[in-house]
């Protein structure tokens, strides 16, 4: 491995590691990178899976302040996602991930608007049990989605979260953080015990994530909610349009 090869793993790192601590789009960058430096899709999807432990770690360290008693609201969201990212692990090393790219951009659209569309009441919203079982379902599936391939998860995790959560942005967004690493961690232990994984990039991107990871938090805690929320929506709808034309055309 060259010099200049671990320089552009690191910067990427770092970069990946801020964003995906902010709003989980980590793998659209260093998922990309990982093929760039010649590592075949399957198994750079499974390498980047294990190097994102570490943006996990650091973005959940940096997020404790955040988590700070609302651990019996984050518990089940991390249950879902550990089962999720299992199943997930299982169904990429038994297929590719172009099952998923003509889904991820509708995915990612309806994600958006429910970011951007205001919340129903409280008094309304209580009302809707069945919604709120519907909407921890969907946080399981999007674990799944983060075992096998999760560009793009972070985003409809937000808006479920942002949904079922009176909390502002940057508790979900913790929440996120935290939930996604116990995911990637699942489905890395699968990828390290039957997969040939490329160690030396692992290392070297991880540690620029746990680095990006550890920033990202930070950066979170001064921004008003409303500012990321929308932000974030914003964001999802031209990602889901450039998601969309890479995928149709």
């Amino acid at each position: 491995m060259t010099f200049s090869t671990i320089i552009f793993l690191i910067f990427i790192g770092i970069i990946s590691g801020i964003i995906n601590s902010i709003i989980g789009m980590a793998s659209l960058i260093s998922y990309p990178a990982l093929i760039s430096v010649g590592i075949p899709p399957v198994l750079a999807n499974a390498s980047n899976t294990v190097a994102l432990i570490s943006s996990g770690i650091s973005s959940t360290l940096s997020s404790l302040k955040e988590l700070r008693g609302h651990w019996k609201q984050v518990t089940p969201v991390i249950l879902l996602n550990a089962i999720g990212g299992l199943i997930g692990s299982v169904l990429l090393l038994h297929s590719s991930n172009a099952a998923f790219s003509k889904i991820i951009p509708f995915l990612i659209f309806f994600a958006a608007c429910s970011i951007l569309i205001p919340k129903k009441p409280k008094l309304e919203q209580n009302k809707k049990s069945n919604g709120l079982f519907f909407e921890y379902l969907i946080l399981g599936l999007v674990g799944i989605y983060v075992g096998y391939f999760g560009a793009g998860a972070g985003v409809i995790m937000i808006a479920v979260l942002s949904r079922i959560s009176e909390s502002p942005y940057n508790v979900y967004n913790a929440t996120r953080n935290v939930a996604t690493l116990a995911s990637n961690l699942v489905a890395s232990i699968i990828f390290i015990l039957v997969a040939n994984l490329y160690w030396k990039e692992i290392i070297i991107l991880a540690i620029g994530l746990f680095i990006g990871g550890f920033i990202g938090p930070k950066i979170v805690r001064y921004i008003p909610t409303k500012i990321m929320k929308n932000g974030v929506g914003i964001f999802a709808i031209f990602l889901s349009i450039y998601l969309f034309i890479k995928a149709f055309f």
